[in-house]
């Protein structure tokens, strides 16, 4: 007998204090298609969203679902960076290294500056990490983009020079910025992994099956089917792992457990890249 199929999508958020009370854009929204229905949670901080997400895996583990969750920030960095910080090319060195820097409170308070400008300090080239908000000075994180030389390992990963728009990991102010996002969304995900253990399992690094898969996901794959299915009033980011979902969870099993193995195992992969008009065609 098959498993239920439980899909949950994430839009992620960097924010340094907790989101006000009435759903606003830049906050998290995670998105739920499943034997529990369809519906959009917001959460106010990092916190609140992973004690959701493991309520809900808690649930799917206790029912026998199959759980698919994809989040909205890169799983990885350019080849040769986990290196660079760690000494080993394995990604998860790294996602454990952030876990022990990382500072992130209930309320959002964080330290991913300094983090940053650790990382920056040890590296060459004034970088790789560039931008913070204006008043914030960190003393080897530059305000403008520097040019990328002398790194052992590329400004892009592969999937970010084939997906239109994809940001580079390393920008963490200013708009269409995902670096922020990315180093305090890791150490959550490495967080879930501690939990649940062989229960989980990270696409594409991992390709053993496990009844909780994690999944990079990048909405703007259907940019075009999220904003003609937005609801009036709708806040962005809800409508989009909101639409992400429902195509996912109307794509075939068999494709869908394909789509995620795709991809390079040490950079990571968007889910789904390559495949957007199968996505759309999911939804309808």
């Amino acid at each position: 007998m098959r498993r239920a199929e439980c899909i949950i999508m994430v839009d992620w958020s960097a924010r340094s204090a907790r989101s006000p009370a009435k759903r606003t854009k830049d906050a998290i929204f995670i998105a739920e298609t499943g034997p529990a229905g369809r519906f959009v949670t917001y959460c106010r901080s990092r916190a609140e969203a992973q004690a959701h997400l493991e309520a809900r895996f808690d649930t799917a583990l206790a029912e026998g679902w199959q759980v698919t969750a994809g989040f909205d920030f890169p799983f990885g960095y350019p080849s040769g960076f986990a290196r660079a910080v760690t000494g080993l090319d394995d990604p998860f060195a790294l996602w454990d290294w952030l876990a022990e820097a990382i500072e992130d409170d209930d309320r959002n308070a964080n330290n991913r500056l300094e983090v940053a400008d650790r990382i920056n300090a040890k590296l060459p080239g004034g970088g790789p990490f560039w931008s913070h908000p204006k008043g914030q000075t960190p003393a080897h994180v530059p305000f403008r983009k520097p040019p990328h030389e002398g790194y052992p390992f590329a400004e892009r990963r592969r999937v970010e020079t084939i997906a239109t728009g994809a940001s580079t990991c390393f920008q963490l102010y200013g708009n269409g910025a995902v670096a922020s996002q990315t180093l305090l969304g890791l150490p959550r995900l490495q967080a879930l992994r501690r939990r649940y253990g062989d229960a989980l399992a990270v696409r594409p690094f991992e390709d053993r099956d496990a009844p909780i898969l994690l999944a990079e996901v990048y909405p703007s794959l259907l940019d075009r089917e999220i904003r003609a299915r937005q609801r009036p009033a709708e806040v962005l980011d809800a409508a989009q792992v909101r639409v992400l979902a429902a195509a996912f969870a109307g794509l075939d099993p068999a494709r869908r457990a394909a789509m995620l193995r795709e991809g390079d195992r040490e950079e990571g992969w968007i889910a789904g890249l390559g495949h957007e008009a199968e996505l759309a065609a999911a939804l309808r």
